[in-house]
């Protein structure tokens, strides 16, 4: 994924409401998404962003945050199947 595609990916998330960003994320691989939560946070912590653009990349990171989280969730059932027949 290059950065372009990355920024466009980060300014449609902020534009969306949360279904619409959880479609957006949904093949985005789990370092894509790292990559991104990072910006997001990075953005907010900055300081320089107003009120409500801070408020709506706080909504993201949440999204994100919740990709990222059935992402691990579908890497640890695999792990466990492969336990089991290891």
């Amino acid at each position: 994924m290059t950065l372009k595609t990355k920024k466009i990916i980060l300014q449609e998330l902020l534009a969306s409401d949360a279904g619409t960003a959880e479609k957006l994320l949904s093949d985005l691989p789990f370092e894509e998404a790292m990559r991104l939560l990072e910006e997001l946070v990075t953005s907010v912590e900055s300081g320089s962003l107003p009120l409500e653009q801070s408020l709506r990349s706080y909504e993201s990171g949440v999204v994100v945050i919740n990709h990222l989280k059935k992402l691990l969730s579908g890497a640890e059932e695999r792990l466990v199947v492969l336990n089991k027949k290891g």
